[in-house]
């Protein structure tokens, strides 16, 4: 018990949603105490109906940014032991320091232990969300990129390397499933396969189902508000990634479907999400994903009454990766059987570079390679 709450404490620490400089009004200072006037550490402080925050620190002191937009809102203070309380935020307009003293209250420190840490995850993720526009690129621009896919199947291999290049009119500014997929377009340059294509099925380059693990384009899943109270969400220990300092966020969801996960049939998705504490900056997604059965078509969509051609007993794990400018690159590996058969598929996409200066529009998805 006492590591989760020394584990919620230090996330409150960084918990401080940054307005932009042009729209602040009023910086707030002050200090949280208690009857005795001792400091209140690690208060959760934050504007009621947005996901604007702070919390004090060891000492109790506190300071927060507060945008023009949101000047008419109440102000809360919470702290594990101590009784909420609620103002309105122009009362601290007056003053250059205010002081704010919490009374005590007996509560069963285990659950408010487990609701105060899920609070502030949902918090982290629902502020990283917010900030995809400003952290990542918004479009047009053109996404230089290689691909690479390979199936095995018993005995045989078949293997694709492709240049690919992604057209996106929008970007990270405009973020939806439905304009991800209306958006995006691409071309392949380059083929280089060891298989013919004859049939159909043989020829799909399969980049749709990479693309749609760019859950930062399409704030889907995990990254979708309307849903993210449904995950059970865990902090993992704190680490750097590539030397930034990141949250590292758990998350299960036991019968995501196909708004929890993208996946029509899927009856589990779990994984880990890495957010850059200085920013909100999404710098990782890794999920896995079992699934009973999939649509051949792709795993969004539903397998018709009379069908008997599908995927059975699907699993997959994916990592989406990104950078300063959007996606750096996605993995996936998936294993299923279709027709009695085991089959092993990996995808690989790497974004080489984002290009917005000199941007060639795409009208088209190849999502066939013929001969």
């Amino acid at each position: 018990m006492r590591k989760i709450t020394f584990t919620i404490l230090s996330i409150l620490t960084g918990i401080l949603l940054n307005a932009q400089e042009s729209n602040v009004i009023q910086v707030i200072n002050g200090k949280v105490i208690d009857e005795t006037n001792s400091p209140v550490s690690y208060t959760n402080i934050g504007l009621e109906g947005t996901y604007y925050g702070t919390a004090s620190d060891a000492e109790g002191n506190f300071e927060l940014k507060v945008p023009a937009e949101l000047a008419d809102r109440q102000i809360f203070f919470s702290a594990v032991g101590y009784k909420n309380r609620t103002f309105p935020l122009s009362d601290f307009f007056e003053k250059e320091f205010k002081l704010i003293r919490l009374e005590s209250q007996s509560y069963d420190i285990e659950n408010i232990d487990i609701n105060a840490q899920s609070m502030v995850l949902y918090r982290i993720l629902r502020t990283a969300t917010e900030n995809i526009p400003r952290n990542f690129a918004n479009g047009p621009f053109n996404m230089g990129c290689t691909y690479e896919f390979e199936k095995i199947k018993e005995d045989e291999n078949f293997s694709l390397k492709a240049q690919a290049r992604i057209y996106d009119r929008t970007g990270y500014g405009i973020l939806s499933v439905e304009n991800a997929y209306k958006e995006r377009k691409y071309s392949f340059s380059n083929v280089e396969k060891n298989y013919g294509s004859y049939l159909l099925s043989e020829g799909l380059t399969n980049l749709d189902e990479i693309l749609e693990l760019d859950l930062a384009r399409s704030v889907a899943t995990i990254l979708n508000p309307v849903i993210l109270s449904q995950f059970v969400l865990n902090q993992e220990d704190d680490t750097k990634l590539n030397g930034t300092d990141v949250w590292v966020i758990g998350f299960n969801l036991a019968e995501p479907g196909l708004k929890g996960s993208g996946d029509y049939y899927a009856s589990r998705f779990e994984g880990k999400i890495y957010i850059n504490k200085n920013n909100y900056e999404i710098k990782k997604i890794e999920g896995w994903i079992r699934s009973e059965k999939q649509s051949r078509a792709g795993r969004g969509l539903a397998i018709g009454v009379n069908s008997d051609n599908y995927l059975e007993n699907v699993v997959y794990d994916f990592t989406t990766s990104y950078n300063t400018e959007g996606l750096e690159f996605i993995s996936l590996h998936k294993n299923y059987k279709q027709n009695g058969i085991q089959i092993n598929e990996s995808s690989r996409l790497v974004v080489l570079d984002i290009n917005s200066s000199s941007v060639i529009p795409i009208s088209s998805r190849d999502y066939y390679i013929g001969e």
